[in-house]
């Protein structure tokens, strides 16, 4: 069906983003022609090579759903060219939440953040990701690893933001393989300073936590009941809209290569 009338076209077979289509009515309709749509791209497979063609077949923007981590040989040599917005869903790692958590901090640095992530071994590399990810959010720049250790279950390392004006911030990142736990694994990250920010993660319960302490108490951030498909198609419209790319993508890159070489030392 033509999505021209309907709202902005959205090409996908996704289950979750056809619902979220569904959703948004008045701002998206599926459409069968990539040319000029929001094409969303299965995390699944080799999402990079999908995101490729995506751009060649003409899309206006693509949204990556809910990325697995690719071996470095499945990525492209040659940078992203950035000419089209690129939105990464990562549902452990929502920029809703992000920016509630931020929000809630009042500007109140980080003085030390820690992650800890469980999973089986199949999704362990994903959490950490997504973890480090948080933690990268948390202390508003980059991370560096300093140093590593592992055991056949069990990984601890020492990561810092690499300098700020209020000095290197360190990150502590535990990492537990967890056999009988769901393949999206569980996810904990702590930000200690005058404000106390705890983020809990467990997509098989459904479950994502805000919690921010002060010196008036604590206070749970509301749940957010939209999905994490239908929040990546309303900020894919509005990347497109406002014609900003976004550094969505660089992130993600960022975050798996650090995640790489946690997990090869």
């Amino acid at each position: 069906m033509s999505s021209a009338d309907l709202g902005f076209g959205i090409f996908t077979a996704l289950p979750s983003y056809v619902a979220a289509v569904a959703e948004l009515s008045v701002s998206a309709a599926l459409t069968d022609d990539i040319s000029g749509a929001v094409a969303v791209v299965p995390g699944s497979g080799d999402w990079w090579q999908g995101m490729l063609a995506a751009r060649a077949g003409g899309a206006a923007a693509v949204v990556i759903a809910d990325p697995a981590v690719l071996p470095q040989e499945a990525l492209e040599s040659r940078p992203w060219p950035a000419d089209i917005p690129v939105i990464v869903e990562r549902p452990r790692l929502r920029p809703d939440v992000v920016a509630d958590a931020l929000r809630a901090r009042r500007g109140g640095p980080a003085r030390i953040v820690t992650v800890e992530c469980a999973a089986p071994a199949a999704g362990l590399e994903a959490v950490i990701r997504d973890g480090l990810g948080w933690a990268r959010s948390l202390v508003r720049g980059p991370l560096t690893l300093q140093v590593c250790s592992a055991t056949a279950e069990a990984r601890i390392a020492l990561l810092d933001s690499g300098g700020s004006a209020g000095g290197a911030i360190p990150v502590t990142l535990g990492v537990a393989a967890a056999a009988g736990l769901h393949a999206d694994g569980l996810l904990q990250v702590l930000a200690l300073g005058e404000v106390r920010t705890e983020v809990t993660v467990d997509r098989q319960a459904g479950l994502t936590r805000l919690e921010t302490s002060t010196e008036d108490g604590t206070l749970r951030a509301p749940e957010r009941y939209e999905s994490s498909a239908r929040l990546a198609l309303r900020r894919a419209i509005e990347a497109q809209s406002s014609g900003q790319p976004g550094t969505e993508l660089d992130e993600l890159l960022e975050d798996m290569s650090l995640t790489r070489a946690v997990l090869a030392t």
